[in-house]
């Protein structure tokens, strides 16, 4: 049995611990300890004060690079799509703005035509199922083999009739549908409320463009949880199976994206991004801004040169601008308005893509 001996001497050790802990706090350590604090947060307030410098800078740089992009972007495209017909797929009405500019910009690309398709929420929301039955059956009446083409029973109605819109686009000989046929398909859509066509039904085309809207633009503020993310899982398999059949193609394809805070999580970038299947597709971000349309277009117009790549301002963007003749002095041009020529790209490097001229290979 343990004496009180023994725990009368543990509880004096204990006290004379303290009593030196607080004599040495209070005296020698107090100063040395208060020091090294002092020192560490004026460090940090440095190094905050140096990092916010630079982000601004940065920032700063690259709006006078994108105001310049802006500026000349009808120089840099003039005549580049000469003759050509291209379709622009919009997402919603929000993109309207972006891809007006877009019109803009082909017009002074030299396109012949500009294909308006507008993709109805019909395509992919809950609750609209019937009218895409309908809309499925209306199709097969008219041509069976189209909807096989595309993938056949293994998709859903929406995938199927989001497939066939790139498939009415491209035509080519292997195209099971003739002009006549591709027209009666159109109609079905736009009658049934999946698409919107300025002027009727479209022919083919050389080259197409989704305009692609941030996905909180096209949820709805009533949803539930479970509803919501019907909704959003809905819309991601829509548009997957859409530009999945896009890729399939062959037609030089860009999409551009709407990426709100500069960032491309939460859309359909992430998707395309770094799959294979879409290897065929060039991506560009930063659609709601003011040099978004002329990534876009300058995009394209690598693609019909046999190019592709990830062009923009996210973390996933390899590029700021494609390697072309065109952009090939839009590095130094940009030095001259005050922009040193970094920061523009992911990460705050300079863009590869604006310093070395190519023959419009692009990145892979």
């Amino acid at each position: 049995m343990i004496d009180f001996r023994y725990h009368l001497v543990s509880l004096i050790s204990v006290f004379l611990a303290l009593a030196v802990g607080i004599v040495l706090g209070a005296g020698p350590l107090r100063e040395n300890l208060g020091d090294q604090l002092a020192g560490q947060v004026e460090q940090l307030r440095t190094e905050q004060e140096q990092l916010r410098t630079e982000a601004e800078q940065l920032a700063g740089e690259n709006d006078q690079l994108s105001s310049f992009i802006t500026e000349v972007g009808p120089e840099l495209v003039d005549g580049t799509l000469e003759g050509q017909r291209i379709a622009v797929l919009a997402d919603d009405d929000s993109t309207r703005a972006s891809t007006e500019r877009i019109t803009s910009l082909l017009d002074a690309a030299g396109v012949e035509q500009t294909v308006h398709v507008e993709l109805q929420s019909a395509l992919w929301e809950p609750g609209r199922e019937q009218a895409r039955t309908d809309a499925v059956a209306a199709a097969q009446q008219i041509a069976p083999a189209a909807l096989t083409a595309v993938g056949g029973e293994e998709l859903t109605d929406s995938e199927r009739l989001s497939a066939l819109i790139p498939e009415l686009l491209a035509g080519g000989e292997d195209s099971p549908l003739d002009e006549e046929l591709r027209g009666q398909l159109w109609q079905v859509l736009i009658d049934h409320g999946m698409v919107a066509v300025d002027g009727g039904a479209p022919g083919t085309v050389d080259g197409v463009v989704h305009a692609s809207a941030a996905p909180e633009e096209l949820a709805v503020d009533t949803d539930d949880d479970q509803a919501a993310a019907e909704r959003a899982q809905g819309l991601l398999a829509s548009r997957t199976s859409m530009l999945t059949a896009l890729a399939g193609t062959g037609l030089p394809a860009v999409v551009s994206a709407v990426t709100p805070a500069n960032d491309a999580s939460t859309g359909i970038l992430r998707t395309v991004r770094g799959e294979a299947t879409y290897d065929a597709l060039s991506t560009t971000d930063r659609l709601q801004e003011p040099d978004g349309p002329v990534l876009s277009v300058l995009a394209l117009v690598e693609q019909t040169r046999g190019g592709s790549g990830a062009y923009g301002t996210t973390a996933d963007a390899a590029d700021r601008l494609p390697a072309l003749p065109e952009t090939a002095e839009v590095g130094t041009e940009g030095e001259g308005a005050g922009s040193e020529g970094e920061g523009a790209g992911s990460g705050g490097e300079g863009s590869e893509g604006g310093a070395a001229p190519s023959d419009g290979g692009g990145a892979e």
